[in-house]
């Protein structure tokens, strides 16, 4: 008896160990649904992107679009805030002067992942926003923290 005991204990410790390192642990990221609905890490809706690189705000608001040049203007000033690559790059103005990029990835499963500098994946995007997705999400969180982005 204390051999089935003993067998029925290790085939229950290997199952639970083996479920533990199966569960995903990663860290919530904002993400852009197939409607072009923009979400913070939390899941709270924080805005809107068009496939013609509109971005609004929650309450429906524009804030910013993308030119035909690829150029983020601000919706306020006119003012030119980054450059949207035709590859999803995201080329936005800091406040020393110097520009930052967000990077995308190719579409796996209809969803692409944005990337900062550091290779840190900090937006999860539809394939039909990937263009304006690293955009749309830095114009709103700068917007939500109430940060003055850079324009020239």
């Amino acid at each position: 008896m204390k051999k089935h005991q003993f067998i029925f204990l290790i085939a229950f410790l290997v199952f639970a160990v083996g479920n533990v390192y199966s569960q995903n642990y990663k860290q919530p990221i904002p993400a852009i649904d197939a409607q072009g609905k923009v979400t913070d890490a939390k899941g709270k809706h924080i805005g809107w992107v068009t496939s013609d690189g509109t971005i609004k705000d929650a309450a429906g608001v524009k804030i910013a679009h993308i030119d035909d040049q690829g150029n983020a203007v601000d919706a306020a000033t006119g003012k030119s805030m980054g450059k949207a690559a035709k590859n999803g790059t995201y080329l936005y103005y800091v406040q020393s002067g110097a520009a930052d990029s967000l990077t995308v990835s190719n579409p796996m499963n209809g969803t692409c992942e944005v990337k900062d500098k550091n290779g840190n994946t900090v937006l999860s995007v539809h394939e039909n926003y990937k263009q304006y997705g690293a955009c749309a999400l830095h114009c709103l969180q700068m917007k939500n923290e109430h940060k003055d982005m850079k324009m020239k």
